[in-house]
């Protein structure tokens, strides 16, 4: 497997620290529904790919978006609450994901030469909760032509259809990411998924990749390499544009991580 750079966050600038996420244009936050969506970019994006990532603290995600050096505009978006707070404001207003690209081009308007903006490109990102935004959004059939690609840092679970005896991963919490993981197989969309493996009650993210993986016949290559000091890969496994990154890590501060280093992640969605 090709090794990632780790990129640092700050670096010496005539005597003093200075921090990459200085030069990302940030709007202040505006209300979206019940929660809230911020508007990024640095002064040298093309404003025609447009990243949509959902659930995480904004100055966290904004340091990780200086780190990745994406050419695009990056909507952060947060509403109070688990997977449903995300699902729900998609499922009452199928207008919503229209407005945020909406707003999202009003903002760029505003600072950029060429006013007339246009998303050549629609990706989606999430961790942790944020997959219930994403799974209401691939619902609607023209929003599910319309993205190019998803990044699910360890991020998507699902329901059991059954506990006993074996475990069984909800088959409709998932119809809509593997539809989207067949199409990036073929090279027609790009999903690329990590896990860590903390267990949980429900299906986890660990089951919900490996679900994903039967269904296309995947198998896992084993790695044994820290990606990032604080994040240790044990598995990978890809055809065409799907990917799928697994870690260990039990705790909640290891499913922290794929937060903190989405960039990462990122990299891998956009070339």
């Amino acid at each position: 497997m090709r090794a990632l750079r780790i990129f640092t966050v700050f670096t010496v600038l005539s005597g003093s620290m200075y921090s990459v996420a200085d030069d990302i244009q940030t709007t202040s936050p505006t209300s979206l529904a019940d929660g809230s969506m911020v508007v990024m970019r640095s002064a040298k994006t093309d404003a025609t790919r447009l990243l949509i990532h959902f659930h995480g603290d904004a100055e966290t995600v904004k340091h990780a978006f200086a780190r990745s050096e994406l050419n695009a505009v990056l909507v952060v978006v947060n509403f109070p609450g688990l997977s449903t707070a995300y699902s729900k404001p998609f499922a009452s207003d199928p207008q919503l994901f229209k407005l945020i690209q909406a707003r999202a081009k009003s903002a760029i308007a505003n600072t950029s030469p060429a006013k007339d903006v246009h998303w050549e490109h629609v990706m989606l990102s999430s961790f942790s909760a944020g997959y219930g935004a994403v799974r209401e959004i691939l619902k609607t059939p023209k929003y599910f032509e319309q993205i190019d690609g998803i990044v699910a840092a360890d991020s998507i679970y699902a329901g059991l259809q059954q506990k006993e005896p074996k475990r069984e991963v909800d088959e409709a919490n998932m119809r809509d990411f593997l539809r989207f993981a067949s199409l990036a197989a073929q090279n027609k969309k790009r999903f690329v998924l990590s896990h860590s493996s903390q267990a949980t009650p429900y299906a986890s993210t660990t089951e919900t990749a490996n679900y994903l993986l039967a269904s296309r016949h995947l198998m896992r290559n084993p790695v044994d390499m820290h990606l990032t000091e604080s994040m240790w890969q044990t598995s990978r496994a890809e055809r065409g544009q799907f990917q799928v990154l697994g870690f260990d890590g039990t705790t909640g501060k290891d499913h922290m991580q794929h937060l903190h280093h989405i960039d990462l992640l990122w990299r891998r969605l956009i070339h």
